[in-house]
């Protein structure tokens, strides 16, 4: 027997990911492109291994994509076998899901056990309504599926174990089971994962198992499949670059009996661009350093597609946060690589501090240690700490005294220009000492 089939999960429509429409549009291009694959493949059958939707509420434009592309596929005569995922199962007060939906008017086939019997899944072919496995291809392949069960998996997969053991299979000689579950290990705090031996026994009585839920691809023993997430969910997910779906060719007298090709999908690009701002001694020095390093990026970037664009900024910031421009970053990357939206991710930390409490100091010199230690916190100022510490003091004592407002003016003109003086010179002397000690 041989035959073909494509397998795909976690589409993910109506997601209007940044609340950007486009990004709505996106998800629901993958999904018809996907579609058009399968129906120029020719291939047998689609699985969908869980979450074609965002969310269990679907409005009508996102109804409207699932109902698009699945139309495309009845049309081409390619039966559509699904299971329910988290994202789109209906709410515990409901029984009726927009998956359940659109198996009853015959879009696809939504495959689950019908109920437990002492913790063990009864397995009743899919009856147009129902059912826990559907026969295809002339009854040659039987597809098996589980929905999302959540914290229950490992103890639901374990009943089916048994029984799969006491199930005849009629005439099939191939078996697919599909499961919105995910393998432990590919990405830590997942819900619904399994270990390796929980699920080896099933080894016995699948040939494929078609999962989904994990947006990572991954396939292990030649076996065990996961296609990932067809568009890009999350900032994380831009390093998962052969994420699409699995074109599967089935030769049942060959062995292995199938071929399963990952193949990677079209999909809004994402960059990560990373900056440590460490030397960064000002909010200018900062900007430059931005612009330096989106234009060297964007220089190697494909210009095809408006891509989604995250700065984030790394390190300890040498002045205060409130001075970052984060309109002006937007702009400076905006420039680089005309995207379709820029996020700004400020992961810095304020330079660290710590006060002793020398209780041997007088008050005068406690106050003139803080006050220094503050201002070094900013590197712009660090050279002449103490100086501009002073400064600020004098201010202080003056205005208790009761100087006049001019006064002050007057005094905060000539002496921050001494200290900035004197402060450029302390570093220009360092600079020439570092030269002069390279050199030597």
């Amino acid at each position: 027997m041989k035959c073909k089939f494509l397998h795909l999960s976690d589409v993910h429509l109506g997601y209007q990911q940044y609340n950007h429409k486009e990004r709505f549009n996106d998800f629901g291009r993958a999904f018809l492109h996907i579609v058009d694959e399968a129906v120029a493949e020719q291939v047998d059958f689609v699985i969908l291994g869980g979450d074609l939707f965002q969310k269990r509420a679907v409005d009508p434009p996102t109804l409207l994509q699932a109902i698009g592309g699945l139309s495309r596929l009845k049309e081409a005569g390619i039966p559509v076998v699904a299971v329910e995922g988290n994202h789109e199962r209906a709410h515990y007060r409901d029984v009726f899901s927009w998956m359940d939906f659109l198996a009853d008017r015959g879009y696809l086939s939504l495959l689950n056990p019908t109920s437990f019997k002492e913790g063990v899944p009864v397995l009743t072919p899919w009856d147009g309504t129902e059912g826990a496995y559907l026969d295809l291809v002339g009854g040659s392949v039987r597809i098996y599926g589980l929905k999302y069960y959540g914290a229950s998996t490992a103890r639901v997969v374990e009943g089916l174990i048994g029984a799969l053991a006491g199930t005849d299979g009629g005439s099939a000689e191939y078996v697919i089971l599909v499961m919105h579950a995910g393998l432990e290990g590919v990405l830590p705090h997942y819900s619904a994962t399994l270990t390796h031996s929980q699920i080896a026994p099933l080894r016995d009585y699948v040939d494929y198992l078609a999962l989904g839920h994990i947006h990572k691809p991954f396939e292990r023993e030649g076996w065990i499949f996961n296609p990932g997430s067809p568009e890009t969910c999350g900032m994380d997910e831009a390093a998962w670059s052969d994420r699409g779906y699995y074109l599967v060719e089935v030769d049942t007298e060959q062995t292995p009996k199938h071929t399963a090709r990952l193949v990677r999908n079209p999909r809004r690009p994402f960059l990560r661009l990373s900056l440590n701002v460490d030397v960064c001694d000002s909010p200018d020095a900062l900007y430059a350093a931005v612009e330096k390093c989106v234009t060297k990026e964007a220089a190697h970037s494909p210009k095809k597609t408006s891509p989604v664009v995250e700065l984030a900024l790394e390190g300890v910031l040498p002045f205060h946060h409130h001075e970052l421009d984060a309109t002006r970053l937007q702009a400076i990357v905006q420039d680089a690589f005309d995207p379709l939206l820029v996020r700004i991710a400020n992961r810095t930390v304020p330079t660290e501090y710590e006060i002793s409490g020398d209780e041997s100091k007088s008050r005068a010199e406690l106050e003139r240690e803080v006050m220094k230690d503050l201002v070094e916190r900013d590197a712009r100022y660090r050279p002449a700490a103490a100086d501009w510490a002073d400064l600020i003091l004098n201010v202080k004592r003056m205005v208790l005294e009761g100087t006049s407002p001019e006064g002050l003016v007057e005094y905060l003109e000539s002496a921050s220009q001494r200290v900035s003086e004197s402060a450029s010179q302390r570093v220009s002397e360092s600079a020439n000492r570092r030269i002069g000690e390279s050199a030597s």
